[in-house]
Formats: C-alpha cells, structure tokens, sequence
C-alpha cells in the first residue's frame, strides 16, 4: 500500500476523488484518512494540516495504522532557485529543516541530535520514478531534483530567501516535507516529497500563492497518478 500525503485539501481532494473501489474512512489522531484504489494500486490519503508537527503526527499514525510500503507527500512549494518558475516542479534529492537552530550548542545548522545527516534522503527509486514521470506528464514545466527545506515560516522576503540558500543550497521551500522525511527514515520506511511551485519565496509571495496554488497543486495531482502505477510494480 501507498501512503499518501498532503497538507491541504487544495493538495489530496483531487486525488480522493479519482479513487475506485470500495473506499473506507477512518478519523486517527485528530485527521481524516481515505483508503481506496487509484490506478489499480491500494492507497491511503491524508490531509495532515499546515507544519512539522502536524505533518510528523499524521504520518506515523499512517505507518502504525496502514503499514504503508512507501510515503509521497505532495503539495506545493516557494521557489529559491531562479531557474525555478512558478509551476515547475521539484522532486526532492533529500530534506532538510531550516529552522531547526542548536549551533548554540556546537550543532550546524538544521543538524537535529541523533540523526545521522544534516538532510533526510529520499528513496532513489522513487525519485527516479518521480522524475520520469513529471517530464512525460507535465510536458509545459520544468522538473528539477534538488534539497527541499522545511520549516514552520511562510517564507516571502528576499532576506529570508537568501539566508536558507546560502545555508542550505536549498531548491524550494515548504512547512511539511522535513518532518515527513524525519518519520519515514526513523521507521524505515521509503519517501519522496514531490512540490509544484507556487510562488518565488520573496516579497510578493503572499500575492503569488492565492493565484497560482491551484495550478500548482493540480500539477502535483497528476504527477501522482502518473507514480502510482510504477511504484506499485515495485512495493
């Protein structure tokens, strides 16, 4: 089985709805999971809410209810990169979190204690399956491979922009992926996150993401039904 991740409506309602077979709903830890059938593989779905702590509690209810072989967390994402434009596409080479700060203490920056890494990499087969996919089915934007950095901050000025790429060599931003990756690698379990851009991650970030979440999330939507079908082969 498939788990499937997103933090807002906008980014699982229209996979939900493309799902067949008999579908069942269970409400765990405070969030709604659907399991069904989507392209001949079993999946469930969450909306796990906006930030780590949410996204971290709604994937391990996932794996500890559905023992679920593999995690995509959808959704979308701020650009950092200029090559990057809005609706493109970033298939993550690993996750870091941004905003997990202990250099007081001797720790780099975004180094949380106990792990092995700065970054949480992502699962190489999925994020080949991810990419080949993204370049057959979303033929008028760019896909990209690359660090996704999380936190729990809506970036939108240039300062705060800059500050995580020269910390990170960061691609993209977003509030959930670091946290999702975090409980994936800690119960062994696979990962990609996958993120359509939404907006620059700069001063008029809060104008850009209203207008073009939609896009953005309806790009992610069809990447995953473009994956299900090989990953399934695989898990």
């Amino acid at each position: 089985m498939i788990g499937i991740i997103g933090a807002m409506d906008i980014e699982v309602d229209g996979i939900i709805n493309e799902l067949d077979g008999m579908i069942e709903s269970y409400h765990i830890a405070g969030r709604d999971f659907t399991k069904g059938i989507l392209e001949n593989s079993e999946v469930v779905i969450v909306k796990c809410g906006v930030g780590k702590v949410n996204a971290a509690c709604a994937t391990q209810a996932m794996i500890d209810k559905f023992k679920v072989d593999a995690i995509i967390n959808t959704g979308v994402a701020g650009s950092l990169d200029n090559r990057i434009d809005i609706s493109d596409i970033v298939i993550s080479g690993d996750v870091v979190q941004h905003d997990m700060d202990i250099t007081a203490l001797g720790y780099p920056k975004g180094k949380i204690p106990e792990t092995d890494s700065l970054s949480f990499k992502a699962e190489r087969e999925l994020v080949e399956i991810a990419i080949d996919s993204a370049r057959k089915e979303l033929t008028d934007v760019k896909v990209f491979e690359g660090r996704i950095a999380s936190g729990d901050e809506f970036i939108n000025s240039d300062e705060k922009k800059t500050q995580i790429v020269e910390e990170f060599n960061a691609t993209c931003c977003e509030m959930e992926g670091g946290a999702i990756a975090q409980v994936c690698v800690l119960n062994s379990v696979p990962f990609v996150v996958i993120r359509a851009i939404s907006d620059k991650a700069d001063g008029s970030s809060h104008m850009d993401y209203p207008v073009f979440e939609a896009k953005a999330a309806d790009n992610s939507i069809k990447l995953i039904n473009a994956m299900i079908d090989k990953i399934s082969d695989i898990y």
